[in-house]
């Protein structure tokens, strides 16, 4: 009852990924082939979240995270702490932007939703993006790189290297050890169980790119045009 439950709110929510469905990562999972990607606890609750197994002893991901609360300019802040805009795994030398209240009217407004677009699309021959197709704060600029210049003209968390997640980063902050959404709200409150772009496109699509997606985890390809979540990311060690 518990798989048919999370399928029927998968397809009821964000639509269910297929066995032809050539946009969804087939590896993402060891052992799951090329089947439907239903949730497989027994695998995913053996992973840590740069996609290792791990000793049987070793079988929760809440024993593996290693997170700190980051607040204004970059100062790590006490765990109980009230406030705090971005959170460091300590692990991946990654800090990722945390999402303030729906409602608040912020730029990050956790119920924003924008378009994928890259304005330099070289490396994508002129396709698959989709300028300012979103719902955010400012109508002029809700698409994946006015919301990450914004982001780092704020100095958002004394920094201005903000950037797009690509896939397996993004995923190392899943927690398939729960869902609806899948990721510790603990450090990352207000998150959505919505898809988030990433900076990967899908190259056998070049009208796509690829997203995870946040009830369950799965990852998946989605048209450009479609808008969608998006969390930033940043690495520690680039500063």
């Amino acid at each position: 009852m518990k798989y048919l439950a999370i399928f029927l709110s998968c397809l009821l929510l964000t639509g269910c990924p297929t066995g032809s469905d050539g946009n969804v990562e087939r590896n993402s999972y060891p052992g799951e082939g090329g089947g439907v990607l239903l949730p497989d606890y027994d695998i995913r609750l053996n992973l840590n979240p740069a996609g290792l197994r791990l000793d049987d002893k070793q079988n929760r991901l809440e024993d593996l995270l290693d997170l700190t609360k980051i607040g204004p300019g970059g100062v790590s802040v006490e765990e109980d702490s009230p406030e705090w805009f971005c959170v460091l795994d300590n692990k991946t030398k990654l800090m990722w932007e945390v999402k303030t209240v729906i409602g608040s009217g912020d730029v990050n407004d956790a119920d924003y939703i924008y378009s994928w677009f890259k304005s330099s699309d070289a490396d994508f021959n002129g396709h698959g993006v989709t300028e300012n197709g979103g719902i955010c704060v400012d109508s002029s600029s809700c698409d994946t790189e006015k919301f990450k210049i914004a982001m780092n003209e704020l100095d958002w968390c004394g920094y201005n290297d903000w950037r797009l997640p690509t896939r397996l980063e993004l995923q190392s902050i899943i927690n398939y050890s729960q869902i609806i959404p899948a990721v510790e709200t603990v450090f990352f409150p207000h998150a959505q169980s919505l898809n988030y772009w990433t900076a990967d496109i899908d190259i056998d699509d070049l009208e796509s790119a690829w997203m995870v997606n946040f009830l369950y985890g799965h990852i998946q390809g989605n048209l450009t045009n479609i808008p969608r979540a998006v969390r930033l990311v940043r690495n520690q060690s680039s500063q």
